[in-house]
């Protein structure tokens, strides 16, 4: 709480996504993401989408990179449609197909291909080149427009409005809107949780725009550093995501987060999470100019034994 909270150094939150040190062209302005502006809200999703079996720090540098043109031209939902829905390639005109048949990649240089239509020139195969991760990645901006298509919205902010019409309590609309967002091609549990956590979580965006009509407290990101601390502690609970989630949330119960910092709610299990995520996340430590590991054996003689026994970036680590 001393050291990351409400911090560009604090990985895959508000404040890291407007950073534009961070960030460069790709970072978004907060009062974009506060009023719930459509553009922002996709840009953000694309963006979000690339925290996956990649370091944080790679992740950053991939969006830094992008330049203003490159930007729009993945994350313009207009544009993707017309793009897929005119596409000769038919694989491109719906959620099911793009996701059962399209089988775009990158080849040994990083050139976007695929075995559909190998000679012709495609947004996926473009989009791949862009986003500079595994080659079906440049299925995402497709996947994520072609889902707002089929629910018969324009924007993520239109399938906000269409959902918490839907569903009557703050519970239910969570529940929805991460099922919505499980449709698109690469997200995940983590990564819909992630996504959601930032527009509604009122203590890692004190002005989000969709957090009066959720229930926050239920996005909690569980990824492989949680699970690491989660082994740590002999968890013994069930493998899948609701039984961890459930976990995380009980032992955030326990702990008064108020007495960290007064501003904040009791009861947070998204931020418990993310300490227990960034606590036991050594690349991000080693990369961060902040993090105690900096002090070296002075801090650690202060850290209480059982975090010092888990700790990942330990002088003898």
């Amino acid at each position: 709480m001393k050291t990351y909270y409400a911090t560009p150094e604090d990985p895959g939150t508000l404040a890291m996504f407007c950073s534009q040190e961070r960030l460069g062209q790709f970072a978004l302005e907060p009062t974009a993401l506060q009023r719930g502006d459509a553009a922002a809200l996709f840009q953000l999703l694309v963006g979000t989408v690339l925290f996956q079996r990649q370091r944080d720090l790679q992740v950053l540098r991939i969006l830094r990179g992008l330049s203003a043109n490159e930007i729009r031209e993945l994350t313009d939902v207009p544009r993707l449609l017309v793009h897929a829905l005119n596409n000769q390639c038919v694989q491109s005109h719906s959620v099911a197909a793009l996701h059962a048949s399209c089988d775009v990649g990158k080849d040994a240089g990083g050139k976007g291909m695929c075995g559909q239509r190998p000679v012709a020139a495609c947004d996926l195969k473009r989009h791949a080149e862009l986003l500079r991760r595994y080659g079906d990645f440049g299925k995402v901006p497709t996947s994520a427009a072609l889902l707002l298509h089929e629910a018969g919205q324009p924007s993520l902010a239109a399938l906000f409005t269409q959902v918490c019409r839907s569903h009557r309590t703050r519970r239910a609309r969570a529940v929805a809107l991460e099922a919505a967002l499980l449709r698109v091609w690469r997200v995940s549990y983590k990564l819909a949780n992630m996504y959601l956590s930032i527009l509604a979580n009122p203590d890692l965006n004190p002005n989000g725009p969709w957090a009066a009509q959720l229930d926050w407290t239920y996005f909690v990101v569980v990824d492989s550093n949680v699970d690491r601390f989660l082994a740590s502690v002999n968890y013994e609970g069930a493998a899948d995501y609701g039984a961890r989630r459930e976990f995380l949330q009980a032992l955030a119960r326990g702990i008064d987060l108020r007495t960290f910092h007064r501003d904040l709610h009791a009861y947070n299990p998204r931020l418990v999470q993310q300490a227990l995520y960034l606590f036991m996340s050594a690349s991000n430590r080693r990369e961060s100019a902040v993090d105690c590991s900096r002090a070296a054996t002075l801090a650690c003689g202060e850290c209480p034994r059982p975090l010092s026994t888990r700790c990942q970036v330990r002088p003898e680590k």
